[in-house]
Parts: C-alpha cells; sequence; structure tokens
C-alpha cells in the first residue's frame, strides 16, 4: 500500500470518530456566531421581513447614541463588580473555615453547596416568595429586629442589592469549592518554613497563600464573570429589567430588544456587543492569572 494512502487512512479514522462531535459543535455555536454577526450589520424587523436590507454600521451608530443601552451596560458592569467581589471575599472566607474545620468538614461542605444542586429556576421561584413584601419570610423576620418592611424587588431602589443577594447566596459556594481544593494542594513546606521564620498569619496569607493561589484563583473568577455576564433566568424571572429599568442589564436589554421589540438586527449588535465584553474581560483575568506573564 502507497504511503500517501495508508497515511490518509490512519488520519481518516480518528477523523470519523471526531466528526459527530465537530459537527455538533459548530452546529450550535459557529453558526449561530456567524448568523449573529451579519445580522448586526441589517436593518432587520421581523413583521418586515421583506425589507430587510444591509445597513452597514447603522446598528452600532444607533447603540452608541442609545441612552436605554449605557444604562443597561452600567447596570451590568455594577452587578458583576460588586457580586463577584463579594463572592470571591466570602468565598475565602469559607474556604479558611473549612480548612480549620477538619472534623465536620464533609458535613459543613454538603451543607454550603446546597444552592447549586437546585435548580435555578426553583431558587428564583422560591425567593420570588421570600421578597413578597405583605407575605414575604424576608420581611417575617427583620421585624423581630424593628427593621422593615422592606419592598425588595417593588422598589427601584431596592431591586438590584435584592438580586445581587439571590447571585451571591446561589453561586459563592462554587467559588468556594475552588478556593477550597486550591488551598488543600498548597505545599505545605513553605508554609511550615514561614511559620518557624515568624511570619504572622496575615502575611503568610498575603505572601504566599495568595499568590500560590493565582492561577486557580483566576479560573473561578474567569467562570463566574462569564456567568454574571449572562445572567438572565434570575433577573427575567424576578423582575424583568423592572421597576421600570432599574434591573434591566445588557443580557436582558438584549433580549427585549430581539423578542419584545422584534429588532433583530439591533438585537443581534447587542449580542455581539456583550459578547465581545465578555472577551474582553476574559482575557484580562487571563492575563491576570497567568503567572509567566506577570
Amino acid at each position: 500500500m502507497p504511503r500517501p494512502v495508508a497515511a490518509l487512512r490512519q488520519w481518516l479514522l480518528p477523523a470519523s470518530f471526531l466528526a459527530p462531535a465537530l459537527i455538533v459543535l459548530v452546529a450550535i455555536n459557529v453558526v449561530p456566531l456567524f448568523y449573529t454577526v451579519t445580522t448586526s450589520f441589517e436593518d432587520y424587523y421581523l413583521p418586515k421581513v421583506a425589507s430587510r436590507h444591509f445597513n452597514g454600521l447603522g446598528n452600532y451608530a444607533e447603540l452608541l447614541a442609545d441612552d436605554r443601552f449605557w444604562g443597561a451596560l452600567g447596570r451590568t458592569l455594577l452587578f458583576v463588580t460588586v457580586a463577584l467581589a463579594i463572592e470571591v471575599a466570602l468565598g475565602f472566607g469559607v474556604a479558611l473555615m473549612l480548612i480549620r474545620q477538619k472534623r465536620l468538614v464533609g458535613l459543613l461542605r454538603g451543607f454550603i453547596l446546597l444552592p447549586i444542586i437546585i435548580t435555578p429556576i426553583a431558587v428564583t421561584f422560591v425567593w420570588r416568595l421570600m421578597f413578597s413584601p405583605t407575605l414575604g419570610l424576608l420581611n417575617y423576620f427583620l421585624s423581630f429586629i424593628g427593621l422593615g418592611p422592606l419592598e425588595w424587588i417593588y422598589s427601584p431602589e431596592q431591586a438590584m442589592p435584592a438580586l445581587i443577594l439571590v447571585e451571591i447566596w446561589q453561586h459563592t459556594p462554587e467559588l468556594m469549592l475552588i478556593i477550597f481544593t486550591g488551598l488543600l494542594t498548597l505545599p505545605k513546606e513553605v508554609i511550615e518554613a514561614a511559620v518557624v521564620d515568624g511570619a504572622r498569619a496575615s502575611q503568610i496569607f498575603f505572601a504566599i497563600k495568595l499568590p500560590l493561589l493565582r492561577p486557580i484563583l483566576m479560573v473561578g473568577v474567569l467562570f463566574r464573570t462569564i456567568d454574571l455576564f449572562k445572567t438572565f433566568d434570575l433577573f427575567y424571572i424576578l423582575t424583568r429589567g423592572g421597576p421600570g429599568v432599574s434591573t434591566e442589564t445588557l443580557a436582558v436589554y438584549t433580549y427585549t430588544v430581539g423578542f419584545s421589540f422584534l429588532r433583530l438586527g439591533y438585537g443581534s449588535a447587542l449580542a455581539l456587543v456583550l459578547f465581545l465584553i465578555i472577551l474582553a474581560a476574559s482575557f484580562l483575568i487571563v492575563r491576570w492569572g497567568d503567572v509567566r506573564l506577570g
């Protein structure tokens, strides 16, 4: 058998195994992305498909002058920044607590991980009941300490903090688990040597543990940042962007433009902008977490 034919047969065998997965991957990722990019350069209003036409950068020019877009972007950045900072801080705190509680670590870890086991849709409906100003459990418990009643998601000023509270409760365990696993892999010899040299606990944490955890922490922060930018079900079920537009993030606004206003061209431009923002944030996080670039 000629050598080129044999080499081709050796290449076709693994390719035949990979082909179905690659076809599915391209169909659900590459094709929709390509369609979104092309649609973002069109004036595409769904009820008037016949008038669909190419308008160049018209959608992006409109986006720059859209006050509602800039408001949604600001609320998105606020939501991501506040939720991520608190989740990282709480994740570190709980992980350090679990490291010290060696006897109860199994029980505590299972209890803490419970929020991420529950279906997100079920979580949001339960929290919707808890946020009720008249029948909710939160206001009931606050009444015992002389606070409230609060309006929670029914107030433009309180809605965003309430949604951040739900996000923190549900997803802090993910970061905690990643940080806890990272703490278990730290070299004990380095920490013991620092203790012998007289280093304080704060010095050991900031000078030894935190730098060693940076690559692992980067993975958790990266996943959470992407998820926070894409968060939709929490906002849609609890507030639908309201009251008014007080909790309308970029993901919610993109959905509203595309599926409520039926402006698929402008909605595609918004979706692409959100994708580029996530891509830029991911690049910065990976660059920070790569110790070789530091």
